[in-house]
């Protein structure tokens, strides 16, 4: 996704960057549901993008090399059959997973972590055979050059209908047919569905094969996106992905439990979480994607498990683990908070990112503290109640009382240094002429010059401030002079301040 749309200054962009995203994550979505419901679990969903895609583009780049290699459009039937075939091979593999869960008796999780690893790797072997035997020399992508066969993917009618189809398709074998109540009573207890007479391996045929069908389709999709085939970038963690978005969206891993639309609407909200994330935090998706899908999967799963209310669970947070992960989730809050937290508050705060990462890991220790506390129900709410106002009351008094500990720190800094700090007509003057002051001491004193609204000067004569040390007050925008006298700065870089600060005057 792109973090540099908005929502209100781009809506239209956003909402195609999202609803394309969503789609092909609704498909491998839908496969996965089906795969949960039934009682078991595919891993593989991301390998198979990738060895689908690449089946698709090595098809494609065999049955019409002089068009792949001469930016020559392709024609329908070549298009059609590449497509025809990497959808037979998706059925392929979801009937390898089949004969393996059912014939040999491995584990769904076994069976499908096999292919999770050998099928990207077999993909990047095909890559290089079918480049070597075309082309005449090893590659680690085919490319696909024809802008047809990226409309597919670029439309976004295309895909959205496609999904909307086939989800409807699904949605009728689960809600409506016997074999869809089948698979929920597979999925609820296996062996009272085999003693009542279901045939239990056709429907784990049936569910495996959908899914690597799904996940083939989505590959064609991602190949088109791309307009080349990559299988080291196909598909990475769309296996994780696809699997939180059932869950998100009701389905249990327990199985027998979950429908198409709930599969759906947890993929949208998925992208849409992951999304919002990207926009506000000016950051490419991926970067926080992995965190944020594994924290709503953990949430999906508990409150999925504690809505069943036969369930007696033992007291959160008792003995000794439960102390560890208390720091463990302490210390996990104090981390996102220092990541991400700040550039949400950034313009409302003027605490670093030390700071809040402090006080919110502090006040999470507190809250985890009074949850694990052996008592009465009221005696808790109250606690919890003074634990909101003392949170606030301690952000609210950090947060007016950091300038001036930054202002006295930074005083406290320049006269450790030597230096001396003083007031004239024209504002505050920082004055370290002679003093230890270096890069190093410079990178500490910088940062809390900027809560002087009156700074003035600045003189650094006779130190051993570079340039390096230098780019560290391209921020104190309300600096007015700055005197380098028989320091170690280069004219250029003044020069190259002043481009930044250009109220700035500099000495010499």
């Amino acid at each position: 996704l792109d973090a540099q749309h908005n929502y209100w200054r781009d809506p239209r962009a956003s909402l195609i960057d999202l609803t394309r995203l969503t789609t092909q994550l609704g498909l491998i979505s839908l496969g996965a549901a089906v795969v949960i419901i039934s009682g078991g679990i595919d891993l593989s969903t991301g390998s198979v993008i990738a060895f689908s895609g690449t089946v698709c583009a090595s098809l494609l780049l065999l049955l019409s090399p002089e068009a792949m290699l001469g930016n020559q459009p392709l024609d329908v039937t070549t298009m059609a059959l590449a497509i025809a075939g990497t959808l037979v091979v998706g059925l392929l593999i979801g009937s390898l997973h089949a004969w393996l869960i059912t014939v040999i008796g491995l584990p769904p999780f076994v069976a499908t972590l096999g292919t999770l690893v050998g099928l990207r790797s077999l993909s990047v072997a095909i890559i290089r055979s079918v480049s070597n035997a075309v082309i005449g020399g090893d590659s680690s992508q085919i490319n696909i050059p024809d802008k047809g066969f990226r409309y597919l993917a670029e439309s976004i009618w295309i895909p959205g209908v496609l999904l909307a189809v086939l989800a409807a398709a699904v949605w009728l074998l689960l809600a409506k047919t016997v074999t869809g109540r089948h698979l929920y009573a597979l999925g609820g207890n296996e062996q009272a569905a085999r003693l009542s007479g279901i045939q239990t391996d056709r429907l784990k045929w049936l569910a495996y094969c959908l899914s690597s069908t799904l996940a083939s389709l989505a590959g064609i999709i991602a190949i088109c996106e791309q307009s080349a085939a990559v299988p080291e970038a196909l598909g990475l963690s769309a296996e994780l992905n696809a699997i939180a978005a059932a869950v998100v969206g009701g389905c249990s891993l327990q199985g027998g439990i979950g429908t198409v639309p709930g599969a759906l609407l947890g993929a949208l909200f998925l992208r849409s979480v992951v999304d919002g994330v990207a926009k506000i935090i000016k950051s490419d998706s991926h970067v926080y994607e992995g965190f944020i899908v594994g924290v709503l999967v953990v949430f999906a799963v508990t409150f999925t498990r504690g809505a069943d209310a036969s369930r007696r669970r033992p007291p959160l947070f008792a003995g000794g683990l439960g102390l560890v992960t208390i720091l463990n989730l302490t210390l996990l809050s104090g981390t996102m908070m220092a990541l991400i937290g700040t550039k949400l508050v950034a313009s409302r705060t003027q605490l670093d990112a030390t700071w809040l990462a402090s006080l919110i890991g502090l006040a999470t220790c507190l809250l985890l503290l009074i949850v694990r506390w052996d008592g009465s129900p009221s005696a808790k709410r109250r606690l919890g109640a003074a634990w909101v106002v003392l949170t606030l009351v301690a952000i609210i008094g950090c947060d007016r009382a950091y300038p001036g500990w930054q202002r006295r720190a930074a005083v406290s800094t320049t006269t450790s240094l030597g230096g001396k700090v003083f007031e004239n007509e024209r504002g505050v003057v920082f004055d370290l002429t002679g003093s230890r002051c270096n890069d190093a001491a410079l990178r500490r004193l910088a940062p809390r010059l900027k809560f002087f609204a009156n700074l003035h000067e600045l003189r650094l004569p006779q130190t051993a401030v570079t340039d390096d040390g230098l780019k560290t007050l391209e921020k104190l925008t309300q600096l007015r002079r700055l005197d380098a006298t028989g320091s170690k700065i280069t004219p250029g870089g003044l020069t190259r301040l002043k481009r930044t600060l250009d109220r700035l005057e500099t000495a010499p």
